[in-house]
């Protein structure tokens, strides 16, 4: 009895701790996701907002939102470009602002993003949606954390719940760090945790219509995941592996028939139509030529090091060490017997096992090969890794047919143990050490619209322009194009042509990559004259000499 006892204090102990580490990370995200800034700004933070403005307004007025942008200064620049006989990867960006560009099928400027993030954010008043989305995300966070704490305590399930911790930790470190880089991690990580969790119950009542109705819901929330971010569809192999045990007896009412079914109501479908729509086709990406070129391996060994190695997409890199660590140290202590002990579930560690790295390796390789990099990349994909190993090894756990022991005299047993208490406290360290320990704040910070000088606002001013170009368009409805996005002899055209118009160009210095366009220009002859700051970065007039812009020197 007194052995009983000393186990069940020490599990109680061990939930507490992990309970106290969860509870330092909520805080933390909580006060530094809330601080996130809602500003139209660069690539993401914009085309997500502006896609959640249209949005809006569509509703109001009872219409289809349109992800499409028209001005006059696009069109005269698209039917310049036409004229040109150019191609059209070399200029369908430089025509549009950031998270923009031409579609040839359907002859317009467009968005380059599924509607998932915009729809997210659509639900929640303009200003306020990425505070009041944060702030849902992490009480959801809280609820799933709370009932898995509950659960282990409950059931004595402490070789398992570390994982779970582990995973909603990262999760919400995730989102602490984030911020305003983009939003579309803050919408996909409750779809992609709610995935998880209806896929185990999916199998707990496989037997039932509940676990169809499981399997379904997993579905619909992995397609708005893919609705989100398109890649979240390489998630769906590894879930069809979990769902799918008996690979010889294919039925239509079955669990994997369920979840594919969810995913193209909620994914494929809408998908299809927003391409339909935007693209001009349905079977046409929204994304620029770059960003849906087939996976080639000359980025191979750059990619390598940017998500595996010291690179800034490598960042959540230690939460699947800490998985992998804990994970083996759970199966060294359910195989301490000799053999696999049955559960309920009717799921095995290797179909586990397999299923959770499928999820990872697809992901990663079609990122090792991808031309465009991001920070972010890869978040969804180690997320769903983390989530389904800590969910489905409590699953496995808690529904164990018989209660495992500790076996004092087996070396194995305190190998498992350590293995199993370590990635809890590397959690706790690193929890602890990164903890935020100032009040949340209680309301949203919005960005002040943009304010232009007159000279601006002219119909005839040309703007050039960065990390600015989406922000002018969504708090001033002004045009501004992204100038970097092209190559210096379509550059050098460009400026001549808008000389010729006998119309005035502005360059606005709202990042380091615009010197280089500062020193292109002035080696075509052109000089700088500063004129004033568009939301505190200097803006400059460009003049010509009186021949324009010396086309020759365009190749230099």
């Amino acid at each position: 009895m007194f052995k009983l006892s000393l186990r069940k204090i020490l599990c109680y102990l061990w939930v507490a701790l992990l309970a106290f580490s969860f509870y330092v990370s909520v805080r933390t995200s909580y006060r530094q996701s809330l601080a996130t800034e809602e500003f139209a700004y660069a690539c993401d933070s914009f085309g997500y907002l502006r896609m959640a403005k249209q949005i809006r307004h569509a509703v109001s007025r009872g219409t289809w939102p349109q992800f499409k942008l028209e001005s006059t200064q696009t069109r005269l620049l698209i039917n310049f470009m036409q004229q040109q006989n150019l191609p059209v990867p070399r200029w369908e960006e430089v025509v549009a602002p950031h998270a923009h560009h031409y579609f040839p099928a359907s002859g317009y400027v467009g968005v380059q993003y599924p509607p998932g993030t915009g729809l997210v954010l659509a639900m929640f008043p303009q200003g306020e949606a990425v505070y009041r989305l944060n702030r849902i995300v992490v009480f959801v966070f809280v609820v799933v954390g709370i009932g898995a704490l509950v659960i282990a305590a409950w059931k004595q399930a402490w070789a398992s719940i570390g994982l779970v911790m582990l995973a909603l930790t990262a999760g919400l470190m995730i989102l602490a760090r984030l911020g305003a880089l983009t939003f579309s991690m803050n919408a996909v990580l409750v779809p992609i945790l709610l995935m998880c969790l209806s896929s185990i119950f999916a199998l707990r009542f496989r037997d039932r219509n509940l676990g169809l109705v499981c399997a379904l819901f997993a579905g619909l929330c992995l397609g708005f995941a893919m609705l989100i971010r398109l890649p979240a569809f390489l998630l769906l192999p590894g879930f069809l592996v979990l769902l799918w045990p008996e690979w010889r007896n294919i039925r239509v009412k079955s669990l994997p028939v369920a979840l594919v079914l969810g995913v193209i109501v909620t994914g494929i479908i809408p998908v299809l139509i927003n391409q339909q729509d935007v693209a001009g086709a349905w079977y046409l990406s929204t994304y620029a030529s770059v960003d849906a070129a087939a996976p080639t391996l000359e980025r191979l060994q750059f990619n390598r090091s940017y998500f595996l190695g010291d690179g800034p997409a490598s960042v959540d890199n230690w939460a699947l060490l800490y998985a992998l660590v804990g994970f083996v140290g759970f199966l060294i202590f359910y195989l301490t017997r000799g053999s696999e002990q049955p559960n309920r579930l009717g799921l095995s560690w290797k179909r586990l096992a397999l299923s959770a790295f499928l999820i990872w390796f697809i992901g990663i390789c079609y990122f090792l090969t991808h031309w465009i990099t991001a920070v972010h990349y890869m978040t969804p994909s180690v997320f769903a890794t983390l989530g389904l190993i800590g969910f489905g090894a409590l699953g496995i756990e808690v529904t164990s047919i018989e209660v495992q022991r500790f076996n004092t005299r087996s070396a194995l047993s305190w190998l498992a143990l350590v293995l199993i208490l370590w990635p809890g406290v590397a959690t706790f360290n690193r929890v602890w050490t990164r903890r935020s320990i100032g009040p949340a704040p209680e309301r949203a910070t919005t960005h002040a619209p943009i304010l232009l000088p007159s000279e601006l606002v002219d119909d005839k001013a040309w703007i050039w322009a960065d990390l600015l170009t989406g922000s002018l368009w969504y708090y001033a409805s002004k045009p501004a194009f992204k100038i970097q996005f092209t190559d210096p002899e379509t550059r050098a055209m460009i400026f001549r042509w808008v000389f010729e118009r006998g119309e005035r160009q502005y360059l606005i210095q709202d990042s380091e990559q615009m010197k280089k366009y500062i020193e292109e220009i002035e080696q075509l002859g052109g000089k700088l004259e500063m004129r004033g700051k568009v939301d505190g970065q200097p803006y400059f007039l460009v003049v010509w000499p009186s021949s324009g812009p010396a086309a020759m020197q365009a190749k230099g």
